[in-house]
């Protein structure tokens, strides 16, 4: 093997490693949960300013129907805007991280 082949080699697996790195890092559940905790609680057992549903009492299903809607605009009262703004970000992956994540914050688990 040439020597310019196996330097293409090794900077397309790094590259390949950096890109891999950071969805795994972006997709982590609990670090994105973090910035859910200020209005749902540490374990999501809170109705967020008094308005809203007790995430850790929904479904994974309920948790990303939920978050997709804010996205899109179709869910949601009085927190509408407010919640838009922070998921409006989220990849499909993180959704399913995070909703995998508050999932496992319901009592008993």
């Amino acid at each position: 093997m040439k020597t310019s082949t196996i330097t293409n080699t090794i900077k397309a697996l790094v590259v390949a490693g950096a890109i891999l790195g950071t969805t795994t890092l972006s997709a982590d559940g609990g670090t994105l949960f973090n910035k859910c905790a200020g209005c749902h609680g540490k374990t999501a057992q809170k109705s967020a300013l008094g308005k809203s549903k007790i995430i850790n009492e929904m479904s994974k299903e309920d948790l990303v129907l939920a978050i997709n809607g804010y996205k899109d605009g179709t869910y949601g009262g009085a927190m509408k805007a407010l919640m838009k703004g922070q998921v409006a970000k989220l990849s499909k992956e993180e959704v399913d991280s995070l909703t995998t994540y508050i999932t496992t914050l319901k009592k008993g688990k």
